[in-house]
């Protein structure tokens, strides 16, 4: 039996066809576990309707430190998401008795569990030669579980032979679970859906006057005074000279942060930076706390470091939901001597092409013989990290740090991040989710609804090469937008020359539209190729990509709302002033959107 077996069982079901959402669990969680045996998952758990993820983690440790008598490590949440990594077996008894469709749709008896279930495969299961009355029946959906399920349960190498019987995979299964799945039948379900935890890929110089930032500033004297950028991504060098601040320091920014990081709003517009790359590790309970390995909080903790763990511990083992103030500062990343700058190019990349100013003269200069200025010189920025040192995250950490910003917002007397560029790309599997429904697409909408701009980057996925019968073959590929862009609310950005778009049209590499369900994606289109911008260190570098476009549209966005205060908060109203002003390229509308964002004309229409 081989892979497309697999994927016909997941997906043909016997007697109808079936929905890919019946089970908890998503399609692609079945297929890993499929393609890498006996190796752990990273999943990403949704908990029930009206059921708090903090809940369904305590359980889902329970659960395990039940098993094991050791204290599992790497199970976070935020408030919508669970992320946890797990064996095969443990999916089984661990997460699954905790849906509704466990005791519901399978038709196991609470108190008995699957074990009397499955003792007798003739009886319990819907023979091959008998005609399936469809999924609805509690009988024909235990029969496609033990099929599929007691399938994986099986070492692999006897599942690669032959098609193994109803009978050997029910008693695999059986051995598996007798004993392990009990839960209390008077308990609320705690688990709604579980899909993985999906993996996240990192996706200004002449360019700027191809949008007209450069006759926008100058016609308006725009400033961005107290407006602020997010960048989700791998990190930014607060360091280089190019985010440093010049001239006099305000009150107002003064007064964005807390005094004690006086000196460093001086040194730098990078106001602060959160690695969100460590969540998983400080939402552990069995954390001992290492100064080496974790920053401490900016400012003095007057009981301890290690009370401030200890309450942490505490907050977790009692299932309360997250405490975004409790671990604010142990996510902060300090301005101090220990400040480590990420080594990965492409944070600090997207950040200078958004709000670079390094003047060409200075005894510091850049090493060119022009200013580097990106799109919003003078904008202050948040440098939030869920990408490693490789340019590789997972889908929760981008989740969280979304989540972290509405906190921000939500817990301050104005609001403090006004925009949020992603110039990253997660791939979307049309088979787990409907498009733009996804958990990152999710979050991103939610964000949208709190009043905060959201620039995406549409994704690379505009190129490949096809396998035919006389060899590869080079090709493009429509419908390739990936997440978050395929959000509806979010200003999805595509690629086009950096100062030439009318000659040369849409980059070959940048994800074309429609969406998965047919929507016109992506909506503008800006420079994104060969872009010089600062990378760490203190250089400058060259890099293409729709991740290079992105933050080109988040400066024009930022330069709408400098000059037309009353559109901030107002992200749709931005949303749609960019692309009514767009220039047409006369290219196709799922490869351009609305044509090329010119920030001049956004400017005068409103």
């Amino acid at each position: 039996m081989d892979g497309r077996d697999l994927n016909d069982l997941i997906f043909g079901g016997q007697g109808v066809r079936r929905f890919t959402q019946d089970s908890p669990v998503l399609p692609d969680v079945w297929i890993a576990y499929w393609e890498k045996p006996g190796e752990p998952q990273e999943l990403l758990l949704t908990p029930y309707a009206k059921r708090s993820a903090s809940d369904l983690a305590k359980a889902i440790r329970q659960r395990l430190q039940a098993r094991t008598a050791t204290t599992p490590s790497r199970i976070a949440y935020t408030a919508t998401y669970v992320a946890v990594s797990l064996t095969f077996d443990e999916l089984l008894w661990a997460a699954l008795p905790l849906s509704r469709w466990w005791w519901r749709k399978l038709g196991i008896d609470a108190g008995a569990g699957i074990g009397p279930a499955l003792s007798d495969p003739d009886a319990a299961l819907i023979r091959p030669e008998e005609k399936r009355t469809g999924l609805s029946d509690p009988k024909a959906q235990l029969t496609w579980f033990v099929e599929l399920a007691g399938l994986l349960a099986l070492p692999r190498g006897s599942s690669k032979k032959a098609t193994p019987s109803l009978r050997r995979r029910a008693g695999a299964l059986g051995k598996l679970l007798d004993g392990r799945e009990r839960i209390d039948p008077n308990e609320k379900p705690l688990l709604w859906t579980i899909s993985r935890n999906r993996p996240a890929h990192a996706a200004v110089w002449r360019s700027g006057p191809a949008i007209k930032a450069d006759a926008a500033e100058r016609l308006f004297h725009i400033s961005c005074e107290g407006i602020r950028w997010a960048v989700i991504d791998s990190g930014i060098d607060a360091t280089h000279p190019a985010f440093k601040r010049r001239g006099a320091v305000s009150e107002a920014e003064i007064d964005a942060a807390s005094r004690s990081d006086y000196e460093d709003l001086e040194k730098s517009r990078v106001v602060a930076t959160y690695d969100f790359t460590r969540l998983r590790d400080l939402q552990s309970p069995s954390l001992e706390p290492s100064p080496d390995s974790l920053p401490l909080p900016p400012a003095p903790v007057p009981e301890g470091r290690d009370l401030v763990y200890k309450d942490l511990e505490r907050s977790l083992r009692s299932g309360r939901t997250v405490d975004w103030d409790l671990l604010e500062p142990l996510l902060r990343v300090p301005y101090d001597g220990n400040y480590r700058a990420p080594t990965h190019e492409h944070g600090t990349h997207v950040a200078g092409i958004l709000a670079a100013n390094w003047p060409h003269g200075e005894e510091e200069g850049p090493p060119t013989s022009h200013t580097v200025a990106g799109i919003c010189p003078q904008l202050e920025i948040y440098d939030l990290r869920v990408l490693d040192d490789d340019g590789e995250g997972e889908e929760f950490a981008v989740v969280a740090a979304l989540q972290f910003i509405r906190h921000l917002n939500n817990h301050s007397e104005r609001r403090v991040i006004h925009g949020v560029n992603l110039s990253l790309s997660i791939r979307h599997d049309v088979r787990n989710f409907a498009c733009g429904r996804t958990p990152v697409c999710d979050e991103a909408e939610r964000l949208v609804g709190n009043g905060v701009v959201v620039v995406a980057a549409a994704g690379n996925e505009g190129f490949t090469q096809y396998s035919t019968s006389d060899g590869f073959a080079d090709g493009y590929r429509t419908v390739s937008i990936t997440d978050p862009g395929n959000a509806e609310a979010v200003i999805t950005v595509g690629a086009t020359h950096r100062y030439k778009p009318h000659t040369y049209g849409i980059s070959y590499f940048s994800s074309r539209g429609p969406t998965g369900d047919g929507r016109c994606k992506p909506d503008l289109v800006a420079p994104g190729e060969k872009i010089k911008a600062p990378v760490p260190g203190g250089g400058i570098g060259i890099h293409d990509g729709t991740s290079m476009a992105a933050p080109h549209v988040s400066g024009a966005a930022a330069l709408l709302m400098g000059r037309h205060r009353e559109l901030i908060g107002q992200p749709a109203e931005v949303k749609q002033t960019l692309c009514r002003a767009a220039t047409d390229l006369g290219r196709e509308r799922h490869f351009q959107g609305s044509g090329m964002v010119d920030v001049l004309r956004a400017i005068q229409s409103v």
